[in-house]
């Protein structure tokens, strides 16, 4: 997750880079996890697992623009290969390269300073998977399901630790888009089209998610909506202990929809944060997708430290919240309620 400001060579185990240019069928390792079946459901030891590799000292923090961002792409797209999605990326990959500015804006330039990169910034990287829809009209429709892959990379030390794991920002968020996709492709297929998409640098300005708004594989305009996961692998004390709070819960009905049909979602108990500004969801939204950002982030000291790390996070939250999400998403990628904005609601 950005900060608020006022407005105005490494191995990848399993990772199977030949398959990133084609769909693939789900392989029998991911495949037994959980067999097909509707509604999807959640393997917590998958969850696990891609959490432990994305925020492992190996990928040193998958610091925006770098490498280490690029390997955990790659990892994520051999994924969504290894599921049977579709690629919805450049050239028929599962990934999009994104430029960067060159050079970066200053107040980059000065956030990142003492966040060296053994090579310049120049480019970053989406992982684009698709599911398409069963269904011939409402197939023409998507649903956006979200989070951004880099954190802050390797940068002054504390304690000892110069790594930004980034284990809840947002190796957290990944792991749970990751997850519903192995879901979504093994369970019965949804009406309407699902993308599931991870966004590069959004620590350094959302570069990934606006390349993507240039480069849908679905028109923006029949993108009903995204929903971006953003740290939700501890909870929030001001919330009760299973729930996750909807970054403008109130801009529109589509928080209140899915916590009717079983989402464990509240209303942001921070406003004054300003979170529904500080995510990819907020461009998507000023485009005019109805985008708002899930998240159980209580402010925690851990925030953009190296001690963002695998062993702070709360794994029974986690487990819970994404299983709590994937029978309300399927609802949505089925049903014909598409979600609105409230009046005076959109950005």
């Amino acid at each position: 997750m950005a900060p608020w400001t006022p407005i105005t060579a490494v191995l990848i185990p399993g990772v199977l880079l030949a398959a990133l240019f084609s769909g693939a069928p789900p392989s029998p390792a991911r495949a037994q996890a959980s067999a097909p079946a509707a509604p999807p459901t959640i393997c917590v030891r998958c969850l696990r697992a891609d959490i432990d590799f994305l925020a492992s000292d190996e990928l040193e923090g998958r610091g925006s623009g770098t490498r280490n961002e690029h390997l955990a792409a790659l990892f994520a797209a051999s994924l969504f290969a290894d599921f049977g999605l579709t690629p919805g990326g450049d050239h028929g990959s599962f990934l999009e390269k994104a430029p960067l500015p060159d050079p970066l804006p200053q107040a980059v330039q000065r956030r990142l300073k003492g966040f060296p990169s053994i090579e310049p910034r120049k480019e970053t990287w989406n992982v684009v998977g698709i599911l398409p829809g069963a269904d011939p009209a409402m197939s023409q429709d998507a649903i956006l399901l979200t989070a951004h892959l880099d954190h802050l990379g390797v940068g002054p030390a504390r304690n000892g630790d110069t790594i930004y794991n980034g284990a809840d920002d947002d190796a957290s968020g990944v792991a749970a888009v990751l997850e519903l996709a192995r879901s979504f492709a093994l369970a019965a297929r949804p009406r309407r089209t699902v993308l599931f998409v991870l966004f590069g640098s959004e620590e350094i300005g959302g570069y990934g998610h606006r390349y993507f708004l240039a480069h849908s594989p679905v028109p923006l305009n029949r993108i009903v909506a995204n929903v971006e996961f953003e740290m939700i692998g501890r909870r929030d004390p001001a919330i009760p202990a299973e729930d996750l709070w909807l970054t403008g819960y109130n801009r529109s009905d589509l928080g209140p929809e899915l916590a009717r049909h079983g989402a464990h979602l509240v209303v942001d108990p921070r406003p004054r944060q300003h979170f529904f500004r500080r995510s990819d969801n907020y461009d998507l939204a000023r485009a005019g997708i109805v985008a708002q950002t899930i998240s159980s982030f209580g402010l925690h000291a851990d925030y953009h430290q190296p001690s963002d790390e695998i062993d702070r996070l709360d794994f029974p939250h986690l487990d819970s919240a994404v299983a709590s999400m994937a029978r309300p998403l399927a609802w949505l990628a089925s049903t014909e309620w598409k979600p609105r904005w409230r009046p005076g609601g959109k950005p």
